[in-house]
């Protein structure tokens, strides 16, 4: 039998892509994500397929000694420490545009449970209090205005939804130049957090955006106004998030992200008031899961080829 490369997976993929690695590749499927089952199985690896929760840090890296690629199933690259890669010589690959509507439409789905209630409602039946239909506690959304913190594709398809259900949009970003139908351009994020009945973020984690969302932006909001966040968790300051919601200075959140994934039981945000969590699935339908998969195996299996994979984060190698 031939020697196969090894590809180390961190968590289970769609099975499209483990049919495109059968018979080419002998592959270690992590059992979990911590960081000790991570540095005790990647010794061997050629290649490694990563999705969100396991992180790859420097010393992770310097414990995989013929590692080649780490591509990742999805767009965010922050559970990987690019400068320790470069340096090993090791390709970083993402998965752009894959899952984009998917976080889209989670992030509708978010504004609309919230506006609706619909989880209070939920267990309020469960529990059967039925007077709980005459709290009239939702809101409709028509005429409401959804501010965009970051404007890069999810943004916009984030925009094109709400605006089809007839929201008001206005987005802001650094840079400016929104110049997008039907979406206002916001002149400071302030006027976003004044402004907005519903604030959705859509910007990356960087060292500018840590705790980009803190307790002065979350005291412009209106009592009466929610906030959403599919993006990354690092950009909320989580204490100051949970304050807000049980002082009543903001009347909800739903968050997909966490700073800490999986979520720590120490979190503030789990105790919250009026808050919908859900554990870093809004870019996950079948669908983008299928695009996601394909898209990492075809990197890992164009590298362990010797041809240079596409969508390389650290292009200078």
């Amino acid at each position: 039998m031939p020697h196969l490369p090894v590809v180390f997976i961190s968590e289970p993929i769609h099975a499209a892509g483990m049919e495109m690695l059968r018979d080419k590749v002998r592959i270690i499927q992590a059992p979990d994500t911590s960081r000790d089952t991570t540095i005790k199985l990647i010794k061997n690896a050629d290649a490694v397929i990563l999705r969100a929760s396991t992180r790859f840090d420097r010393e992770v890296i310097a414990h995989a000694d013929k590692l080649k690629v780490i591509a990742r199933t999805g767009v965010g690259v922050n559970n990987i420490d690019i400068l320790a890669a470069t340096n090993a010589g090791i390709f970083v690959c993402n998965a752009p545009n894959a899952n984009e509507r998917s976080v889209a439409e989670h992030a509708l789905t978010m504004i609309m449970s919230l506006a609706k209630q619909i989880f209070p409602m939920h267990t309020a039946v469960r529990q059967n209090h039925w007077e709980a239909r005459y709290l009239s506690s939702g809101t409709e959304i028509n005429g409401k205005t959804l501010g965009l913190i970051g404007f890069g594709s999810i943004g916009k398809i984030t925009a094109d939804l709400c605006l089809a259900v007839g929201m008001k949009v206005m987005a802001y970003r650094p840079s400016g130049n929104i110049n997008y139908p039907g979406v206002s351009e916001a002149q400071t994020i302030a006027q976003i957090f004044t402004e907005a009945d519903f604030i959705s973020l859509h910007c990356p984690s960087t060292p500018v955006n840590y705790h980009l969302v803190n307790q002065t932006l979350l005291g412009l909001m209106k009592t009466s106004a929610y906030l959403i966040n599919t993006s990354r968790g690092d950009l909320i300051d989580e204490a100051a998030l949970a304050a807000a919601l049980n002082e009543g200075k903001i009347r909800g959140a739903a968050l997909d992200v966490f700073e800490e994934e999986p979520i720590l039981t120490s979190n503030p945000v789990l105790s919250a008031r009026n808050v919908i969590l859900s554990p870093h699935v809004a870019g996950s339908t079948y669908e983008s899961d299928e695009r996601l998969a394909t898209i990492a195996v075809r990197a890992v299996l164009d590298t362990l080829s010797g041809k240079r994979p596409s969508n390389i984060i650290n292009d200078r190698l």
